[in-house]
């Protein structure tokens, strides 16, 4: 075997920092709405959200975030309230009818609640309702679902078909010394790729490029900054190559593919694509105990990591297990000791052979379940979200924009 250990350097991503919700501001904001306060209720509701923020008298100010790249504009008009976050503008030499194509049908959804508008030449995504019909919790959805939409494709429009940026948030680029840490991260994570591909087209086991896949885009999603047009084509390869709906012929061809174009991204672009950003609404889920539980405490997903051990399957079990960790941490904001937990998880198989490293992080896995998971009427996580996360886990395993 060419392959037969993974290293897990430290990430040059940042952990982003987050304030825990409060539940009780939520349920307060829809007492407020049942109340016919409806002003208050959205305030209430933004309070709850943006707890580390002061929301001004929406009547009179409109409130600003920095989302990534994106800037997020929230303002009372009349008896509406207006979410709007504008994307590009459109110029003569810039490709229109092929951009608004794009609009039309990738950013814009029957059903969907906000939808890209074009105004004055430029594009934005807009959520308009009357506050009389705005329950908290569609305000919620809205708040958690278009300023991620706005931050992952803003600057890929730009390259992919010449439009300006409408509006922009400055993203701190890195130093020197942290690039040249990503790029040797670049560098090494796709020589693992494709020496795991390898493996994978020679045993010839789903399970193993469902772990793969997982592995492939959420290493970088848990070690790098990316943004833009890079990050924007590997979540595209992604959409293929981690679909359970596809064939395993197709998913591979797809993986290979992205190899292939990732392995030419030159040190220049990559630089481009890389940096730090502020983020007024966490752009990840709230890791629950539930989850932890669910994903590593010995259900049906661990039983079969637990049978690749059996047999002796060290690089299944390993990469199974660091899939797992990776979709966690990438994905999910934790209170500190559980971060660090999941982290120094990681940290133990790094440069291990596959057994090792397969041992250590099932014993790892099991003790954190065990210490910070769900324990029956124990459990604190707020029923609807812990059922969302894992609807969202169950459906598409490892892979989140």
């Amino acid at each position: 075997m060419s392959i037969s250990a993974l290293n897990f350097a430290t990430p040059i991503r940042r952990r982003i920092e987050v304030a825990p919700r409060d539940f009780a501001r939520r349920d307060h904001a829809i007492s407020l709405f049942d109340a016919g306060q409806f002003v208050d209720s959205v305030t209430a509701t933004l309070g709850y959200l943006l707890p580390t923020t002061s929301v001004p008298d929406l009547n009179n100010d409109a409130l600003c975030l920095a989302q990534g790249s994106a800037h997020i504009h929230i303002e009372i008009q009349g008896e509406e309230l207006l979410v709007r976050a504008p994307l590009v503008t459109l110029k003569p030499e810039a490709q229109v009818v092929a951009a608004m194509r794009f609009f039309l049908t990738r950013l814009s959804a029957t059903g969907q609640l906000f939808q890209p508008r074009l105004r004055e030449q430029t594009v934005a995504l807009e959520f308009r309702e009357r506050l009389a019909l705005l329950h908290p919790l569609k305000l919620l959805e809205v708040m958690q679902r278009l300023p991620m939409e706005a931050d992952n494709h803003d600057d890929w429009l730009v390259q992919q078909f010449g439009v300006a940026m409408a509006e922009r948030q400055s993203v701190t680029g890195l130093t020197d010394a942290e690039f040249d840490a990503a790029w040797q991260l670049w560098s090494a994570h796709w020589s693992a790729v494709e020496e795991l591909m390898t493996e994978s087209r020679r045993r010839r086991q789903i399970s193993l490029l469902d772990s793969l896949g997982s592995f492939t885009v959420n290493n970088l999603v848990y070690s790098l900054p990316l943004f833009g047009p890079v990050r924007t084509r590997i979540n595209e390869c992604a959409d293929e190559f981690t679909s359970r709906d596809e064939t395993a012929t197709k998913r591979d061809n797809e993986l290979a593919k992205c190899v292939k174009e990732m392995r030419q991204v030159t040190p220049e672009a990559l630089r481009a694509c890389l940096g730090h950003s502020t983020y007024a609404i966490n752009p990840q889920h709230e890791g629950t105990p539930s989850l932890l539980t669910s994903i590593l405490g010995g259900g049906s997903r661990m039983q079969k990591t637990g049978e690749h051990r059996a047999a002796g399957r060290g690089l299944e079990a390993t990469l199974e297990l660091v899939a797992d960790y990776l979709y966690l941490l990438a994905h999910h904001s934790w209170p500190n000791e559980i971060d660090a937990a999941l982290r120094a998880g990681l940290a133990s198989a790094s440069d291990k052979p596959w057994r090792e490293a397969a041992d250590l992080l099932w014993n790892h896995a099991n003790a954190t379940a065990k210490t910070f998971g769900s324990h029956g009427d124990q459990d604190k996580d707020d029923p609807a979200d812990a059922d969302e996360l894992q609807n969202n886990f169950d459906a598409h395993p490892h892979h989140e924009h």
